[in-house]
């Protein structure tokens, strides 16, 4: 391995463009694998000090084609290319290690954009379970790194895809070629503006469908609105593109396909209300697999796998986000035991990682496997926090602007946090601001408030008091509204408590910015009990808080002494 990757960066030294280099690599891994007596005997004319540059340069491009051929530079050490290639191990899985080393560890070449990570694209092909003859279409196949999966499990089907970029399609069509598919067919075409697979003006089906989206473009979604495909599902969302992929492909789908999408468009307002029901309702949803956090570089959201078929009575939730399915590999986190991920799938197993919900069970809002999870037996001590009657929303700057008018508010930042128990006492006095929005985001008795960024949080609850004039918090607090005041007092009083803390600071830790996402703070758990005691124990808070300012002034006096 390293003698290619050696030369991968001799052949860059040379070649400016990264994806010309991949193009040469995977010429070159065709001309090793079809014509190795040929390299050999390139090899032997060299040793005698025969000229090999144009007999070379004549056999690969008669080998690839002229539609592929990308010429290597004639400034390169022929010679030393050919012995590399002819002395290493060139097996499938060894070009599929080679391409997710220089596509997903190292990140500097920026080929991530266009390729999935190995152990995820090993898991998607095992999910669809490929057989013989199957026809299998993938609507976005980027570099075709998958194709390689599917060549170690099943190369005798029939591969069709579509890739907006021509250069990325080329490379694609090598790695098809290499991966030995029996039958392939691979369009250069924009499937958004004019799908390309119809026949009698009808969508052809797939027996099997595949699809990592790009998460990098820009989509138009007007032109969307009278398309036949999207028309039934809603309005698409332009910045979740996954989305837009996932319903083109449901329109070719015959039996069933596997979707990455990220996790935001599984939950609550993000993903359309027509295709969420259509996916529930019309029982397509198989399955949803809950993949570990940083397994793709340079993407700071979480991901899960969907798989769609069809007359499903139970949808089966898996969530891998848990140390026992990956282990740290470098920056990032691999995936691992993927073959008993895809047993627990294909049997339908219920484990302490999976959970077969009915249909009727299934909640709209979120389809997230980690949802379903943490609501299982496992959990029956505690809430999720997201369960009960919560609002979280982020403070506001509401000055600066020229809707700014005469108002009098205070505007509430974290200096302005008591030590404990209720803050009661705010400094910050504005007169001028934008009267609508400060009414909008004014804060109530017995909000909570939590700081958005630091090593540690800092936290507070507002008193009765604050009804009497008008707050507002600024953008680095995160506001925390329950329904009634006990709810607020005994989750406060759960926050104080050294598990409560150790629960919150994990957050900011996890997050790598020392920042609290609203998303993230949702999935805490808190005890079932969290009520129990808070009055009594607010009380006490209160009593400790009124000693420690009397002690504070002592203090103070004391210095000014």
């Amino acid at each position: 391995m390293k003698k290619l990757l050696d030369c991968f960066d001799y052949i860059k030294q040379y070649h400016s463009d990264i994806l010309d280099v991949v193009h040469i690599m995977l010429e070159l891994f065709v001309f090793r694998k079809e014509s190795p007596n040929t390299i050999s005997q390139l090899i032997i004319k060299a040793h005698k000090r025969q000229p090999i540059k144009e007999e070379f340069e004549a056999t690969l491009q008669s080998l690839i084609g002229n539609g592929l051929y990308i010429p290597i530079s004639k400034a390169l050490n022929i010679l030393k290319v050919l012995k590399v290639f002819y002395s290493s191990n060139i097996e499938i899985h060894n070009v599929e290690q080679f391409l997710h080393i220089i596509s997903q560890k190292r990140t500097t070449n920026k080929l991530y954009y266009y390729s999935t990570p190995k152990e995820v694209n090993d898991l998607l092909i095992l999910l669809l379970e490929l057989h013989d003859d199957d026809c299998v279409y993938n609507p976005c196949y980027g570099i075709g790194s998958i194709f390689l999966s599917i060549g170690n499990t099943n190369p005798y089907i029939k591969l069709y895809g579509e890739e907006l970029d021509d250069r990325l399609s080329n490379i694609a069509k090598l790695i098809a070629r290499f991966s030995n598919i029996r039958e392939y067919a691979l369009f250069v075409n924009d499937i958004l503006r004019k799908p390309l697979f119809k026949e009698q003006n009808k969508l052809r089906e797939f027996d099997k469908v595949i699809c990592n989206p790009p998460l990098y473009i820009h989509m138009g979604i007007e032109q969307l609105k009278e398309d036949e495909r999207f028309s039934k599902t809603g309005m698409l969302a332009k910045n979740y593109p996954e989305l837009a992929f996932l319903t083109h492909a449901l329109s070719h789908l015959k039996h069933r396909g596997v979707f990455i999408v990220r996790n935001q468009t599984l939950q609550k307002s993000f993903l359309e209300e027509k295709l969420r029901e259509r996916l529930v309702q019309d029982r397509m949803l198989e399955a949803v697999i809950e993949l570990p956090k940083n397994i793709f570089p340079h993407q700071s959201c979480d991901f899960s796998i969907l798989i769609i078929s069809h007359n499903n009575q139970n949808i089966l939730h898996i969530n891998a986000n848990n140390p026992y399915f990956y282990i740290k590999d470098g920056k990032y986190n691999q995936l691992t035991k993927i073959q008993e991920i895809a047993n627990i799938f294909k049997e339908k197993q219920q484990t302490q990682f999976s959970k077969l919900t009915s249909i009727e069970e299934i909640k709209i809002h979120d389809l997230r496997a980690s949802y379903y999870l943490s609501n299982s037996q496992k959990y029956r001590d505690s809430l999720r926090l997201g369960d009960i009657e919560i609002e979280v929303f982020r403070g506001q700057r509401v000055y600066g602007s020229n809707k700014d008018s005469s108002i009098e508010y205070y505007d509430i930042g974290i200096v302005d946090f008591s030590p404990c128990g209720f803050s009661t006492h705010f400094e910050n006095k504005k007169t001028s601001g934008d009267s609508q929005k400060i009414h909008k985001y004014r804060l109530k008795p017995y909000d909570i408030l939590l700081s958005l960024r630091g090593i540690v949080p800092k936290m507070t609850i507002l008193s009765e008091t604050v009804d009497n004039f008008i707050a507002v918090a600024n953008a680095g607090i995160l506001i925390l509204r329950l329904q009634n005041k006990n709810e607020a007092i005994g989750l406060y009083c759960y926050f104080f408590s050294q598990r409560g803390f150790e629960c919150l600071s994990e957050i900011y830790r996890k997050s790598g910015e020392n920042i609290v996402y609203t998303n993230e703070l949702l999935e805490v758990r808190i005890p079932s009990n969290y009520l129990a005691g808070s009055a009594i124990k607010m009380q006490k808070i209160e009593e400790l808080k009124a000693d420690f300012e009397i002690l504070e002034a002592r203090l103070e006096r004391l210095k000014q002494s």
